[in-house]
């Protein structure tokens, strides 16, 4: 599915609410040729605003292992997303390829293990973190982890909580799968290569006195998270003086979608809130 012009739409009208005005002056310029070929130009108020988009692609083998993960993950999230101790959002860190070599007539047993140990685990968790109100004992929050091996397979989960958040996401569970060093450097290089490709036009743009954004989205759940993306971005703009003003990371691998904001104003930040989106 192509979602370039459904997240260039949710980026304006997220502008246009956070800036109290409506859009004018809208081109295309990559189809239109009124402009340096980026997806979108307009105008909100006196502000321009120039939008890139790309995809960043799965890794190699991601589709197969891929589906092969969520078969066995499935149940999981749907079971326990939402459901855990809160505040703050969890995230579960499998091996790149869990089921290999486990028959899936095992895996219902399998998911039982996994399953009871997120539970206790989270609560361990949950009675480490220090309460919102209790915020000098951890001004920037809280991340803690914990790790076993379940069947040959180790796991880590983690916690992560920021006090300037809202509730909406508590008790979320995000998977993922650790994918190794030599494929975290082929996702620096994906990164480099779409910031090579786009951020020249956005320049271009800025040069004409445009605000730039640019989005880059990731449909993979299996492979691909919001931070592990912050962190090849990070590293991809280190050394870098063409840096776009806004960058938003666009989850939309599952049927709920969300924006991410690792740069804002120029400025890289880890601590990243989750803005719903609506899918089309």
């Amino acid at each position: 599915m192509d979602n370039e012009k459904a997240l260039c739409e949710a980026l304006v009208r997220l502008l246009e609410e956070d800036f109290g005005t409506t859009r004018s002056d809208v081109t295309f310029p990559e189809t239109d040729g009124s402009g340096p070929p980026v997806e979108m130009r307009l105008r909100l108020g006196d502000r321009r605003i120039a939008i890139e988009h790309t995809l960043l692609e799965p890794f190699p083998m991601a589709i197969q292992t891929g589906k092969e993960f969520i078969e066995l993950t499935a149940a999981i999230e749907a079971d326990l997303n939402g459901n855990l101790p809160t505040p703050g959002t969890y995230v579960l860190v499998f091996p790149v390829h869990p089921t290999q070599g486990k028959h899936r007539r095992t895996h219902a047993e399998l998911r039982e293990k996994i399953s009871a140990w997120i539970i206790s685990a989270a609560n361990d968790l949950h009675d480490e973190c220090p309460e919102r109100k209790d915020r000098d004992r951890s001004p920037h929050g809280y991340r803690g982890t914990r790790t076993t091996e379940i069947e040959g397979i180790p796991m880590e989960l983690s916690l992560r909580v920021h006090w300037s958040e809202t509730d909406r996401h508590d008790g979320a569970l995000f998977l993922s799968r650790a994918v190794g060093e030599d494929v975290e450097q082929l996702r620096l290089v994906r990164v480099k290569t779409a910031l090579n490709k786009k951020l020249p036009k956005l320049c271009a743009c800025a040069d004409d006195g445009d605000t730039t954004f640019l989005i880059l989205e990731w449909s993979d759940i299996a492979l691909s998270n919001h931070i592990v993306i912050a962190e090849a971005l990070n590293a991809a703009l280190a050394g870098r003086d063409d840096w776009p003003d806004y960058v938003f990371l666009a989850d939309t691998a599952t049927d709920s979608w969300h924006f991410f904001q690792p740069v804002i104003d120029g400025q890289f930040s880890i601590d990243m809130e989750y803005i719903d989106i609506e899918k089309p």
